[in-house]
């Protein structure tokens, strides 16, 4: 089926200090009352929605709490990086048969990963850039091989970092979807000072501007090389602008805040600064 990879504005602030707090406490059995909230307000599909399927998700939790000891502080993979990062494969802990991450059957995992999704989603994200179809940011290693990046350069980790990070929590249950990664502001700033140094498209640093390419890139027949060093400008210059206003950024394949709304979940639009990012980028997600 494949998916849509898109590059997000992320508010990491806002993910460490209300969300990621809440899904912590979620792994050891405690659903904060916002959260509950959410679950009572997600659409109803007569015993299959996400109203029953998140309680019964919380229910495991309490009867088999997790230890997130095997994650980052904001819910990271800690393990090796996945290669490739596409097909998407599921990175287990490393607690072993009986851990609420291993035993998806009683969809445990399925139900946290769509959740964290659905959290990030309507809290966390505004406007996004298209960079391919079902790819990952390993995508961009034949390129940075062409142009003789050394393996240990950074910023060859923080594009793995990008793809790999939500190898445990942000995998979603298809082969190409889900939250692959994200990054801290610092990290964004650091990750578009490093692009910026490479011999990259150039162009105004605007999403307006960078949708105008693509439309271009889609009517000129240019070639897969051609391609590759457009999409990681995209990459570059979301980076800068997400640097430029404190923020993160994630790699999403079709993470659809939308989806989310139509689940019930769309009272949660309701951060002033993703209104206004909205505004400010015309309206691009």
């Amino acid at each position: 089926m494949g998916a849509d990879a898109e590059v997000w504005l992320f508010d990491y602030e806002r993910y460490r200090d209300e969300i990621v707090p809440a899904l912590v406490d979620l792994l050891r059995g405690d659903v904060a009352d916002w959260l509950g909230e959410i679950f009572r307000r997600a659409e109803s599909q007569g015993g299959w929605g996400y109203d029953a399927g998140w309680l019964r998700m919380a229910q495991l939790a309490r009867e088999r709490p997790a230890d997130p000891g095997h994650l980052g502080d904001d819910l990271r993979c800690l393990g090796e990086t996945p290669a490739p990062q596409l097909p998407r494969r599921f990175v287990a802990c490393s607690h072993g048969a009986g851990c609420f991450f291993h035993d998806n059957d009683a969809g445990g995992p399925e139900g946290f990963n769509a959740l964290h999704e659905a959290l990030v989603s309507t809290r966390c994200l505004s406007s996004s850039r298209f960079v391919g179809r079902t790819v990952s940011p390993d995508f961009y290693r034949p390129l940075l091989e062409r142009w003789g990046v050394p393996d240990d350069d950074p910023v060859r980790g923080l594009l793995d970092a990008l793809g790999a990070r939500g190898a445990i929590v942000g995998y979603q249950w298809e082969a190409s979807s889900g939250t692959l990664g994200w990054l801290t502001g610092a990290e964004t700033r650091d990750l578009a000072e490093r692009l910026d140094r490479l011999d990259l498209p150039r162009y105004e640093p605007t999403f307006a501007a960078m949708a105008e390419l693509h439309t271009r890139s889609l009517n000129s027949h240019g070639t897969a090389e051609d391609w590759e060093a457009l999409s990681l400008s995209f990459v570059r210059t979301t980076a800068g602008i997400a640097a430029e206003r404190g923020l993160g950024v994630l790699w999403g394949n079709d993470v659809t805040p939308g989806l989310w709304a139509d689940q019930g979940l769309g009272f949660h639009y309701g951060s002033p600064w993703i209104a206004a990012a909205r505004a400010r980028d015309g309206g691009s997600l």
